[in-house]
């Protein structure tokens, strides 16, 4: 079966990594193709991958047709079901979100005018439309703020080589906008070298940010082994949890303290018991 490819619905879905796509290829070759690939007037929007993998490897699969009532209604859906579907990071979401920033300022203006009457649209309609929602409704789209939306925009358009740190985990769209209003103000011929400076400075910091924690979640875990050694002698289960139930090391922090809590509250009960039965 033939399908056709529309390139504007198949550049507006962030492209699978390499561990990603090499799942899905894996998943195909031995469990075929599952998932039907969605179609809209015989052209694919979801399932680009699939597709190809299925023609290349000759795996059969089946469609399912939906119904729009336009281009802009398609490239919609494709965007909400990427989100429901994909694990996608704020940065991602939101340079998502804004490929349809021309097709949801369109409907807000539509909106808006239909429930006014032609000589009442103020001067400024377009601009307030443009710059208010907008903007709030891509947020919403995306499930996240309109503040992030404008720095991911301003960043994306001035600094794109910040943006794609951002997009790698590397730094957050906060740092990433930080960085930026730092670039602005250099000459754009320094901005590259400026940019390796800050990058090499961001990467320092962090790495010196979990060796910290990674410090204090040992400590926590050895005060709570400790606590269950020194408790051993109130009963045999304290020897039992210690020897089989001891949680191992957790280097997130937050966590190692959720983990400290709930064994000390564990031993404070078996404490209480054994004191009580001492009386």
């Amino acid at each position: 079966m033939e399908l056709e490819i529309n390139k504007k619905f198949e550049e507006i879905i962030p492209p699978l990594n390499k561990e990603e796509y090499a799942e899905l290829y894996n998943s195909l070759k031995t469990e075929g193709c599952r998932d039907s690939i969605v179609t809209w007037n015989g052209v694919i929007i979801d399932g680009h991958n699939r597709y190809g993998i299925c023609k290349e490897l000759d795996i059969p699969f089946n469609t399912l047709e939906k119904e729009f009532e336009d281009e802009d209604a398609a490239l919609e859906w494709i965007m909400r079901n990427q989100f429901a579907r994909r694990n996608l990071i704020d940065v991602e979401r939101g340079r998502l979100a804004l490929k349809l920033k021309d097709v949801i300022m369109a409907k807000a203006r539509e909106k808006q005018i239909s429930t006014l009457k032609q000589n009442t649209v103020p001067q400024n309609f377009a601009e307030r439309t443009n710059s208010i929602d907008t903007r709030k409704e891509i947020a919403k789209l995306a499930g996240i703020s309109h503040t992030t939306i404008e720095k991911i925009e301003k960043v994306d358009n001035e600094a794109p080589e910040i943006i794609r740190e951002a997009m790698g985990k590397t730094i957050s769209i906060d740092k990433a906008a930080r960085m930026n209003n730092i670039l602005r103000k250099i000459p754009e011929d320094e901005r590259e070298d400026e940019a390796e400076i800050l990058f090499m400075a961001e990467l320092k910091e962090k790495e010196e940010r979990i060796y910290r924690e990674e410090k204090i979640a040992k400590k926590l875990h050895n005060i709570l082994s400790a606590a269950i050694i020194d408790y051993e002698y109130i009963t045999e289960e304290c020897v039992d949890i210690y020897m089989k139930k001891s949680p191992v090391p957790a280097w997130d922090v937050a966590e190692s303290i959720d983990l400290v809590i709930e064994w000390m509250l564990k031993l404070k009960v078996m404490f209480n018991k054994k004191s009580e039965e001492s009386k």
